[in-house]
């Protein structure tokens, strides 16, 4: 999916038409740019006249999880991979994950993730271990569970059957967890992999990084609870996770709210609270009937989360003189 990419879009087809894999199809999605990506989806198309290349255009701008659909609707490969316009591949990323699908009969390869900046330079990691799950139980506890990110689509290379009859929720936020969900509640075997091969460029004007202030409050529910029912249909002994997910995700938008003295942000607070509060008791309420308890790491959580419920304004207090010995101190 490209939107007004033409800054990073060269780079990113560059480490797909050189890869060290041959059989290759690229299939960009044009989504209602408005500035040089048409032209340069063309050029593009021109150099790399020795892979299949297809362009598709959508206009006007359908968001990016139905960008990603139409994409796969016009791929015809075997393996589905997918990539944002301004991150880019090792060169020998295909290569090795197609050779482990192919020799362990396996669904999904999963690989780590390098942080990068503008400049190409390694600011971060999100590691993966070398491990093999072989059932759809594991395999979504290790999605909902797993406290790195496991939920990104584009550090991954599929099966294709994997994507029939999915639903693409049109949604601008969360869309990623929406469709990893459903993937992973149907796929057998999972390999992930101690190799870093996809670079995450870090920019603060990406679609996929806004701040969480600025992503649809709605979108987040909506995309949190679709979760919520797909894993209580498949998957119910894990729903006190995915209430923590969303617990988490809300909480998350609360902490960008709680320390601004601007009127319209603490209006969306108080439209938070009641929902955090609910989902907060939902959990405790199915926690209790399936006589557990979470993790050590969601207990922390947690106990900030039931901290900010009993006094919000303590807990801004709290968070505003936290913050401000972070940035004196660094700790």
């Amino acid at each position: 999916p490209a939107y007004n990419s033409e800054k990073y879009l060269e780079k990113c087809v560059k480490s797909i038409a050189e890869q060290t894999y041959q059989n290759i199809e690229i299939v960009i999605v044009n989504n209602g740019s408005t500035d040089s990506t048409p032209q340069i989806c063309e050029e593009l198309k021109n150099k790399y006249n020795n892979r299949e290349f297809k362009i598709i255009n959508l206009n006007p701008n359908q968001g990016i999880n139905w960008a990603r659909r139409a994409g796969f609707e016009a791929a015809s490969g075997e393996y589905i991979a997918f990539i944002d316009s301004d991150d880019y591949l090792d060169l020998n990323a295909y290569e090795m994950a197609i050779k482990i699908l192919e020799n362990n009969n396996c669904d999904i390869v999963q690989f780590g993730i390098k942080l990068v900046n503008l400049e190409g330079e390694l600011v971060g990691e999100w590691t993966r271990q070398d491990m093999t799950f072989n059932n759809s139980k594991d395999i979504y506890e290790y999605f909902l569970m797993d406290d790195t990110p496991t939920w990104n689509i584009w550090d991954k290379v599929y099966k294709r059957e994997l994507f029939k009859n999915l639903e693409w929720p049109k949604i601008s936020a969360l869309e990623d967890y929406c469709m990893s969900a459903q993937i992973f509640a149907k796929t057998n075997k999972l390999m992930t992999i101690n190799k870093f091969l996809y670079n995450y460029v870090q920019r603060g004007d990406s679609t996929a990084r806004l701040p969480v202030a600025r992503i649809p409050l709605e979108e987040r529910l909506n995309g949190s609870d679709f979760v919520i029912n797909l894993t209580q249909k498949n998957f119910s002994y894990l729903l006190p996770e995915a209430i923590f997910r969303k617990l988490h995700f809300i909480y998350g938008i609360a902490v960008s709210h709680i320390t601004s003295n601007s009127d319209l942000q603490q209006e969306v607070l108080e439209q938070l609270l009641p929902i955090i509060r609910r989902d907060f008791n939902f959990l405790n309420s199915e926690l209790k009937k399936q006589r557990r308890t979470l993790n050590q790491f969601r207990c922390k959580q947690l106990a900030h989360i039931r901290f900010l419920l009993c006094c919000p304004k303590l807990y801004k207090a709290y968070l505003t003189t936290r913050l401000a010995v972070k940035k004196y101190t660094g700790i």
